[in-house]
């Protein structure tokens, strides 16, 4: 049973290190964002009184090119940034999932570790431990479902999520 915890852990660790590159990735696209923006109040304020007097063309149509460019780039940013928030809100659901299940896995393994201390054996018992070993068998099929839901994230978001809610009501149940 502990084995199974620390595989579960060791994914824990993984969705955690991808939550945290997600994070980092928003971190840098809000970073280039308010760059951009700042260039762009910046270019709109460097026109000059004397310029704008003796020419027809306002600093708009000066570096129309450039800002288009920029607010093309800070959509891109921003259209990112979405996504991002997207996986980063996935892999928080599938962190509590993961969670659920060690708490499970631990609450049986102590039951089953005061089960096997207590010495009386009796049929109540008998049916106790096959509940138990029901529960352990059931945790363990939900602990290797997980395991597979994980493989898909980066690949096949869509179907991670319906594998995951289909465990999600498992649990429920």
């Amino acid at each position: 049973m502990n084995k199974n915890v620390e595989v579960l852990e060791e994914v824990l660790e993984v969705l955690e290190a991808e939550k945290k590159n997600f994070y980092d990735l928003v971190n840098q696209n809000q970073f280039r964002i308010e760059e951009i923006n700042s260039y762009l109040k910046e270019l709109s304020k460097k026109e000059d009184e004397d310029y704008k007097v003796f020419s027809p063309r306002n600093i708009e149509n000066i570096h129309r090119e450039q800002i288009q460019s920029d607010v093309n780039e800070k959509k891109k940013y921003e259209d990112e940034n979405i996504e991002f928030q997207k996986k980063i809100e996935f892999l928080k659901s599938l962190i509590d999932k993961v969670n659920i299940v060690i708490e499970n896995l631990l609450t049986v393994e102590n039951s089953v570790e005061k089960f096997e201390s207590s010495n009386s054996v009796s049929e109540h018992c008998d049916e106790t431990y096959k509940e138990l070993e029901n529960i352990k068998s059931e945790n363990r099929h939900l602990a290797h479902q997980i395991l597979n839901c994980i493989t898909y994230i980066v690949s096949d978001t869509e179907r991670a999520k319906v594998e995951l809610n289909t465990i999600a009501k498992k649990m429920i149940e």
